[in-house]
């Protein structure tokens, strides 16, 4: 797609709103002026609540409201959230995410990786996004940051941040409860249950309680449908309690558990190197299945794959102080567990393949070739089990001096500890010097060696930081920010399999930003901002080399965010040019080895683009919304080591940014008649685009990357709803919903086994729709 084309889609999806409708981005009902006017969007992105409007930063905000409207209860679900902002499930989980932000993040789920967008629950840090997609029960709020957030927020923030925020309890007696049927046999059922205050203790508790489930969306023949890949069954509950007197003393404290029992979303053979599928073909003649290659989606697969198993646990506590009218001392303490156990997973897409196999004695010397026979073949299966715990404390003192000025300090700790074990079965297959009989009439020109690999490690990391902001308003109208943070982080990698190693390594960094903000009118915010950002370097068990630095971010970023026509119009629009310096890429290789992949400090890059959000509301019953955003990405420099000269060479030219999109767009309509006789009725749909993407940087190490990259797509999504049905002593609301309704088929991602000779995908979810019920008490 040309540059032209794409500058018309971000424009384009930003005039959308002229014609499209949809839900309110982001809604409170605090500030609303009347019926006819958008109502105030209240976030705390800064650490302190604050509109919208009035934040000089690029973030978006989703509530309550327009969260169960598009039915978002994970990270999974918020691509449409943001311009610029792209999520996708991994490969071999239903629990592991790939979230870019301006087209920088982090594809690689293994423990010792971090991500450089950082992902927040209740202000407690989400140490990995391996396991982060589990469902938040009670979310009052989602914000995305864009761009880097490393005075604030810290480390792992060059890309951007996600909060969401869980609701508190509620000051008087409510209840809720919701049940949804829809295809593949999905059940869900909601509780919420508001105690409201206990007497005059300033006591409230809010209890909450999820179940999910449903078959799969690909049909696996080896399994009934409740195995089928893609499938679930989910339980997960939530207890918040939140003691405030009316004094200066406030305490929230929430519980969440979540227990996932699923299989793997579904990975299917794409494209097989000649001498390989050359070798497979005689499967069937040996008494094995056949060999199944296709790059469209397939609807029915022969998988040999196991269970999963995701429990995510988590504490969170926070204690604010009033120190005086101006000054609140706030303490944050978190501490989260996730387990995870892959019973098995198939990454061929092909149960039952047969053929000739020798010893793996022919792999190293005297290299003897010790004919096995006709055996079954593991293309590429997997099994593991994975533990990450976490503990972080937050100390902030936030307050005014006078009128004029805002300031946060505050201090950070943060300890983790992780392990995994992950053995491997796979086929390497090699050619022979001569033909091998197999039987009459039948030979190969090639053989198996059947390989268990294993990777096997322990990783602890710990971080502190201190860190500081002020705003200082020299007129009612100007206002200049500055803030700093200095971080020392500290890893360590204790390697069991396949190599054996015990690496160590400490880092330390200033990141600051400085902005300037000026109220042009009471409606036009104009702003400019310099930012750092550090993500901090680490070790990768799965390369040899091991080990690569810290990636630093300089963001330079300018917006205007306007309210117009007595706040029925509202545009925010930002631009931004980032320079990476030492930028962390991984990149899949696969080989003797087994699943493998290097973390690279590859050079340098930039990304320059364009984010627009625009809401309008011109009639009371009508609200519209569109986002568009735009990313220029190139490398500078991307150097590797040739393996065939063992030479360092720049391949900036051919690299690309894998795993994210260049250019995303969303647009909607929301219709919300008066209250009619028998309720009110709502009505929407929305639509999200997004470029092509690709999901490895290098075509000459991954041959297969241009077939299995994925190409634009155009998704529509919608839902009517009949609300305030009055039912007595309760109130019901019927919906009808559908997600993908044109049945667009597109990818969550691909891999390229690069030596091993084959690649696969994993098509995302078809058409779904279903209906909710909801009671209100």
């Amino acid at each position: 797609m040309s540059k032209k084309n794409t500058a018309r889609i971000v424009i384009g999806a930003s005039v959308a709103a002229l014609a499209w409708c949809g839900p309110v981005l982001a809604q409170d009902t605090t500030g609303a002026a009347d019926d006819n006017s958008l109502q105030e969007i209240v976030v705390t992105a800064q650490k302190r609540v604050e509109n919208l409007q009035d934040t000089p930063l690029a973030v978006s905000a989703l509530t309550a409201e327009t969260l169960q409207a598009r039915r978002i209860a994970d990270i999974s679900d918020i691509s449409a959230a943001a311009p610029n902002l792209t999520t996708t499930i991994t490969p071999s989980s239903t629990t592991n995410i790939a979230v870019h932000i301006r087209g920088i993040g982090e594809s690689d789920p293994v423990l010792t990786v971090d991500s450089p967008v950082g992902i927040y629950v209740d202000g407690v840090v989400i140490g990995r996004t391996a396991g982060a997609v589990f469902d938040l029960v009670d979310l009052e709020r989602v914000e995305v940051l864009r761009g880097p957030q490393g005075t604030l927020y810290g480390r792992n923030t060059t890309g951007g941040a996600v909060n969401f925020i869980t609701a508190k309890p509620a000051d008087s007696f409510k209840a809720s409860t919701t049940a949804s049927y829809g295809r593949f046999d999905y059940f869900q059922s909601r509780t919420s249950v508001d105690t409201g205050e206990l007497g005059d203790s300033g006591i409230r508790f809010k209890l909450s309680y999820l179940h999910k489930q449903r078959n799969g969306y690909t049909d696996d023949v080896n399994q009934p449908g409740r195995r089928d890949p893609g499938a679930y069954n989910v339980d997960a509950y939530r207890i918040a309690a939140r003691l405030d007197r009316g004094g200066p003393l406030r305490i929230d404290y929430t519980f969440d558990f979540n227990d996932s029992r699923s299989y793997s979303v579904p990975f299917q053979l794409a494209a097989v190197r000649p001498d390989i599928a050359a070798y497979l073909s005689n499967s069937e003649a040996l008494g094995g299945n056949p060999l199944v290659v296709s790059r469209d989606r397939l609807n029915s697969l022969r998988l040999n794959q196991g269970q999963l198993r995701d429990e995510v646990m988590g504490h969170a506590l926070t204690v604010e102080y009033d120190l005086g009218d101006d000054i609140t001392l706030r303490s944050l303490t978190g501490y989260r567990r996730w387990e995870n156990s892959v019973a098995r997973t198939d990454l061929d897409g092909n149960d039952g393949l047969r053929g000739f196999t020798v010893s793996p004695a022919i792999l190293v010397p005297p290299n003897r070739f010790i004919p096995i026979g006709v055996t079954e073949v593991d293309v590429f299966a997997a099994s593991n089990n994975r533990l990450q715990t976490q503990v972080s404390q937050e100390i902030n003192i936030l307050g005014k001096i006078g009128s004029s000025i805002d300031f946060v300090l505050g201090g950070f700790y943060f300890r983790e500890r992780a392990r995994e074990n992950n053995p491997q079965q796979l086929t390497l297959v090699l050619p022979s010097p001569a033909p091998i009989p197999l039987g009459p009439g039948l030979s190969t020109n090639s053989f198996g060696v059947a390989l268990a690999p294993q990777l096997a490690y322990r990783h602890t990391s710990s971080s502190k930081a201190l860190f500081g902001q002020v705003t200082v308003r020299p007129t009612d109208r100007l206002g200049i920010t500055g803030g700093i943070r200095y971080t020392e982080d500290k890893k360590r990698l204790d390697q069991s399999a396949a190599l054996v190693r015990d690496l160590r390594s400490d880092y330390s960094q200033f990141n600051w930003a400085a902005s300037i903000d000026y109220k042009v009118t009471d409606d036009i915010l104009a702003y400019a901002r310099v930012a750092t950002g550090y993500k901090a370097g680490g070790f990768n068990p799965r390369s040899v080399g091991g080990s690569f630095d810290p990636e630093t971010i300089t963001s330079y970023e300018a917006g205007i965010k306007t309210e117009l026509l007595d706040r029925r119009l509202r545009i925010n629009i930002t631009g931004f040019h980032s320079r990476y310096k030492d930028l962390q890429v991984s990149q899949f290789l696969a080989g003797t080895g087994g699943a493998s992949s290097i973390t690279v400090n590859a050079g340098k890059s930039t990304y320059t683009g364009i984010e627009a959000e625009v809401l309008v509301k011109p009639l009371r019953s009508i609200t519209l919304n569109a986002t568009g955003g735009y990313v220029d990405r190139k490398f500078k420099s991307f150097v590797i080591r040739d393996a065939a000269t063992n030479q360092l060479i720049d391949v900036a030219d051919e690299a690309r940014f894998h795993y994210s999109a260049s250019t995303t767009a969303n647009a909607g309509i929301q219709y919300e008649s008066d209250a009619l006789s028998v309720g009110k009725l709502q009505a929407r749909i929305d639509w999200t685009y997004r470029s092509r993407i690709y999901f490895h940087p290098l075509d000459r190490l991954n041959p297969f990357n241009q077939q299995i990259s994925d190409g634009a797509l155009s998704r529509f999504d919608a839902r009517v709803a009949l609300s305030q049905i009055d039912l007595g002593r309760m109130q019901a609301t019927v919906a009808l919903w559908g997600k993908n309704i044109t049945n667009r088929d597109y990818l969550y991602s691909g891999i390229d086994f690069g030596s091993l000779g084959f690649a696969g995908v994993v098509y995302a979810e078809p058409r779904t729709f279903g209906v909710d019920v909801r009671l209100d008490f």
